[in-house]
């Protein structure tokens, strides 16, 4: 079993506030119908009588479809995909080091009042071994309650907590940024009776979630991070979250996403869904986990997912475009020659044609009004390509200097760009993937470049 496997050992009996059945399979329980236990695997590793794969013998409705429907009665954020995404993680806790990479939530608003303490508050008794704080002391705690129990990270105040002002704070965010992969790791001062310290690697790896106002977070652990907007939720709008009456139930519910996690926990760590095109690199390592978990819920929950992701890059694409994201100089040199052979529809375009077309489409960037203040030349073209991407320049039929279309198409793909002139028979398989099998390189969302650690430096 996972060290994130649920807290509580015994489920409860009876009547549950959330009205689930017990006889439905999807709290663990003995009750589970023999029909379920028995019935024969489908090829693909599910149980098609269970359920859980969204096919038509669906009970009534899954254990994510109950944490979605609690959450919604004690919730108001901005959004119904919100509430998806806090269900989503909430139940990916159980099974993080199954899904090898855990997406850090940030719940935020643009005012206080909005419920992002609440927020916590359901996930505290949803999650396995919450460890809820309002501040971090240093950078060292953390690895330290990770070492002792693992747990689930709940930081609230995060505008105060993660201030970049405060002293310190990039080694805390150091841990947390690496704690998002199975295996992160962090040197950590220990006692010793011989030297009196010593440096201890301790594992950094946990779901965080992070609630503030706002908080002004760096650009790697945003890439990191998928966020929920809270909103200010009008009288009548939601049920108070009264905990005397309500925690007990709150907590059953939290017991029974851990129960049916157990059951699925092999067989999520062999799935490897598809997910929309264009999610690579830190975009998949985000998103990747809640797929699996929706994979496993059924019903529509495989496609809500994919909206969302689709939703995500949408808006990734508009804060380029809009100059809202950073990017280094040579990425944005790939993308616009991508859009200029895509235009032109040439196997070959000279160097004197690419450099009169990028300087008069893009002159923010290329021109001698750019911060690098004189017009983008062959040499400094060459250089950037040489030096990024290992292209050079080469000659067509009439001895003309320029490029090869062909000689892109790598460095296209690795940002996550398809070549329209060859519709590559090579991409990506849809079918589920076990671990033992080579995965794809990821790709830095910072600098869009394979096998890049995410310390890149961007330039405009």
């Amino acid at each position: 079993m996972s060290h994130f496997d649920n807290h509580y050992i015994d489920p409860r009996q009876g009547d549950m506030l959330d009205s689930l059945d017990a006889s439905d399979g999807f709290d663990g329980s003995p009750e589970t119908p023999s029909a379920t236990v028995e019935a024969p695997r489908a090829p693909d590793g599910l149980d098609r009588s269970d359920g859980l794969d969204g096919s038509g013998e669906t009970p009534r409705r899954t254990v994510l479809d109950a944490v979605r429907e609690h959450l919604g009665r004690y919730l108001a954020p901005a959004s119904d995909d919100d509430l998806d995404t806090l269900a989503l993680w909430a139940v990916h806790t159980h099974l993080a080091a199954e899904s090898y990479t855990t997406p850090r939530l940030l719940i935020t608003s643009p005012m206080p009042g909005s419920g992002k303490t609440t927020v916590l508050e359901h996930l505290e008794r949803l999650v396995p071994h919450a460890t809820p704080m309002s501040s971090v002391s240093s950078s060292a705690m953390i690895p330290r309650l990770i070492a002792a129990t693992p747990t689930v990270l709940l930081i609230d105040e995060a505008e105060k907590a993660l201030s970049p002002n405060r002293p310190g704070i990039e080694d805390v965010l150091g841990v947390l940024n690496s704690g998002y992969k199975v295996g992160g790791s962090r040197p950590v001062l220990v006692p010793s009776k011989e030297d009196g310290w010593r440096a201890e690697s301790m594992p950094t790896f946990a779901p965080v979630a992070m609630a503030g106002n706002a908080p002004d977070l760096p650009e790697d652990t945003m890439q990191r991070t998928v966020i929920v907007t809270m909103f200010p939720a009008h009288e009548g709008d939601v049920d108070e979250s009264d905990w005397e009456l309500i925690d007990v139930d709150v907590r059953d519910l939290g017991q029974r996403v851990g129960a049916w996690a157990d059951t699925i926990r092999a067989e999520l760590r062999q799935t490897r869904p598809d997910v929309p095109r264009g999610c690579v690199g830190r975009i998949k390592e985000r998103w990747l986990p809640l797929k699996r978990v929706s994979v496993f819920a059924g019903s529509d929950w495989p496609e809500r997912v994919d909206q969302m992701i689709r939703n995500d890059l949408d808006q990734i694409a508009r804060d380029r475009e809009e100059g809202l994201s950073t990017m280094p100089i040579h990425v944005h040199l790939i993308r616009d020659l991508h859009t200029l052979y895509e235009e032109q529809g040439s196997a070959f375009l000279s160097t004197k044609e690419i450099l009169s077309h990028l300087i008069a489409r893009h002159p923010e960037r290329w021109s001698a009004s750019s911060t690098f203040g004189r017009d983008l030349t062959a040499q400094r073209l060459g250089r950037m390509l040489v030096k990024n991407f290992t292209i050079r320049s080469g000659k067509d039929t009439d001895d003309t200097r320029g490029y090869h279309r062909t000689v892109f198409v790598r460095a296209w793909r690795a940002v996550g760009l398809e070549d329209s002139s060859r519709r590559s028979d090579d991409s990506l398989s849809a079918e589920p993937s076990k671990p033992s099998e080579q995965s794809e390189a990821s790709a830095c969302p910072g600098c869009m470049e394979p096998y890049c650690d995410g310390d890149c430096e961007s330039t405009r």
